[in-house]
């Protein structure tokens, strides 16, 4: 018995139109689409087992690289859990977190100015003066 990985399917694509697809090369004992629990939506992929390793072969041959709706399948022979290439790990990202709020003390001497300005004092010429235009 032979397990096939079907890649890249068209999301429309049901588990029997993989068995009917799948048929013509042999006899087909299981067959399905992968859907999301929550929107039951298609993940684009599925399994198809044959029976006879011959006709499987044939299958993915024929079917491997076929466009269908636009998508170009994927065909291959699954390969156990044990048998796959680890998956990277992906660190967690951290929740943001707000700071605390720092009351700064409010200093008279410098009337709240940081300690490299100082305080702007003009004669009465050089003061800016307000324009109101008509």
């Amino acid at each position: 018995m032979v397990n096939i990985f079907i890649a890249n399917l068209d999301w429309e694509i049901t588990s029997d139109d993989l068995r009917t697809t799948f048929s013509t090369f042999g006899e087909v004992t299981y067959a399905h689409v992968v859907f999301e629990k929550d929107t039951k939506r298609s993940k684009g992929y599925g399994y198809v087992e044959m029976e006879n390793t011959d006709h499987a072969i044939n299958a993915i041959q024929a079917l491997n690289g076929m466009e269908i709706n636009g998508r170009r399948l994927d065909v291959k022979i699954a390969s156990p859990k044990g048998n796959r290439p680890p998956k990277k790990e992906v660190e967690a990202k951290k929740p943001f977190q707000k700071k605390p709020f720092e009351k700064k003390p409010f200093n008279r001497d410098n009337n709240n100015r940081g300690a490299n300005q100082e305080r702007r004092t003009y004669a009465s010429s050089d003061r800016p003066q307000r324009r109101f235009d008509k």
